[in-house]
């Protein structure tokens, strides 16, 4: 559900009524009732909701979309673009039992609208986001978190933490196994055979040879060598200017940047508000939309619900690829 103080709800119902009935049937909401009902008024909406304590494959000859509740509701009031203790753990309710409901092979893969990491915090749960909540409560160590369009996959070295600390979180281990990571996923769930991959620099320039900065001859390229010597087709390090600058030229899979601006500034402009937040990495599927809450517009029911649609598209080709059955 997300945060159902900001548009996750909104762009998670508009994106459903977009979807074929086939790929309708096999989706069951994790969250409130109270919070999809009111939305569902609101927007006009000929959905009927059906509620569950345990998910029912068989719902998939019913026209009634399956929602199922780990919330307790007499405590939500919906408060638009608001921070709440409430809803933050509501957010972190339904994305938990999303965990755990995979976990049990219950579902086949979990799709999370956006979280107000403030809100989160407020009820006891602090975290970066969502991709660190799944990585805990899956019992993964090794994922990166990868922005995908029809243009371009983009995969992040380092993610929310403040400019000042990149540098120290960098090393040779951690850019070998991220390097690692995107190569299996390349294969795994994108069946690309022969992927070849480009890394970025963390410097302007490349480091221009330590008048910049020394992270790219310390630590970015060895890690590089380390991996082809391993038979990966990974390249750089790239002056990330040029390197995205040239995206529709180049012939990389995928790209690698050293942090969160980095590379999704490139990655959204590419995407056209329709790229998706990819977990690699983890033992189940994940996907989730590149927006956040959207506090600003939350209560106007004028949000786009493009990215949530290819989250919840992508998660299907993911299924298919890995040869599971398709229930959300």
């Amino acid at each position: 559900m997300g945060d159902y103080n900001g548009v996750g709800p909104e762009v998670t119902l508009k994106a459903v009524a977009g979807l074929s009935k086939t790929m309708r049937r096999s989706l069951v909401l994790i969250g409130s009732p109270l919070v999809y009902e009111s939305l569902i008024r609101s927007l006009s909406i000929p959905f009927h909701l059906k509620l569950t304590t345990s998910i029912d494959r068989t719902h998939q000859e019913d026209e009634s979309l399956l929602l199922y509740n780990p919330i307790e509701d007499q405590e939500i009031i919906i408060h638009y673009g608001t921070l709440s203790a409430v809803s933050g753990r509501a957010a972190a309710s339904a994305l938990i039992s999303g965990i755990e409901l995979a976990k049990k092979g219950q579902i086949d893969a979990v799709v999370t609208a956006p979280v107000n990491k403030h809100a989160l915090g407020l009820a006891g749960y602090h975290y970066p986001g969502q991709t660190e909540i799944l990585a805990e409560y899956t019992g993964s160590s090794r994922f990166i978190m990868m922005l995908l369009s029809q243009k371009i996959k983009v995969a992040l070295i380092t993610t929310h933490c403040a400019i000042s600390e990149i540098a120290g979180k960098l090393s040779r281990s951690i850019i070998r196994e991220k390097i690692a990571i995107v190569h299996q996923s390349l294969l795994y769930d994108f069946k690309i055979d022969n992927p070849t991959i480009a890394v970025t620099s963390l410097n302007p320039h490349g480091g221009e040879g330590g008048l910049f900065g020394y992270e790219e001859e310390t630590i970015i390229t060895p890690a590089i060598n380390d991996m082809r010597r391993e038979g990966i087709d990974v390249h750089g390090p790239f002056s990330a200017d040029s390197l995205f600058a040239n995206v529709e030229r180049s012939s990389f899979d995928a790209y690698i940047a050293m942090y969160h601006d980095q590379g999704m500034i490139p990655a959204k402009m590419m995407s056209f508000g329709a790229g998706v937040n990819f977990t690699a990495g983890l033992n189940i599927i994940r996907t989730s939309p590149d927006h956040g809450t959207a506090f600003d517009i939350a209560g106007k029911f004028v949000a786009d619900p493009g990215s949530m649609k290819e989250a919840i598209k992508l998660a299907y080709e993911l299924l298919q690829k890995r040869n599971h059955s398709s229930t959300l």
